[in-house]
């Protein structure tokens, strides 16, 4: 009898921890970390195009953009790799504005491949800025 009250109390004392310990846990704010950690004031995704369909095609065209920008240059800096959103939401909204998710298929591999090249070309001029 006494064997089985040792063993609930130290049960009760072990299952009791860990809940004890886990009220004090926190778990980070995501939404704090910066979406370029080697540039931290990049310009965010505008929140017009947060709520988009054709979200992955206007990451792919920014990316495009600023690795284009990067190749162009020669030089990789935060203002050269992360520009502004303004070209990106332009093409979405004259361009691309009301394509099909067939048209969206056709196109979004084409995208994806020229992005690709440019990542290519412009990653070792990033790692020697210490940007990559």
């Amino acid at each position: 009898m006494i064997r089985q009250a040792l063993s609930a109390a130290l049960l009760a004392s072990v299952i009791a921890q860990p809940v004890t310990a886990q009220s004090d846990f926190m778990l980070p704010d995501l939404d704090e970390r910066p979406e370029n950690p080697d540039c931290p004031n990049a310009p965010s995704r505008p929140e017009s195009i947060e709520g988009m369909t054709a979200r992955a095609l206007a990451d792919e065209l920014y990316q495009q953009q600023g690795y284009r920008n990067v190749v162009e240059a020669g030089e990789c800096t935060c203002a050269i790799r992360f520009p502004s959103w303004d070209r990106v939401t332009e093409a979405l909204e004259t361009d691309f504005a009301g394509i099909s998710r067939f048209e969206y298929l056709e196109i979004i591999s084409d995208i994806q491949s020229t992005t690709k090249a440019y990542r290519r070309e412009g990653r070792p001029i990033c790692r020697d800025a210490g940007l990559w």
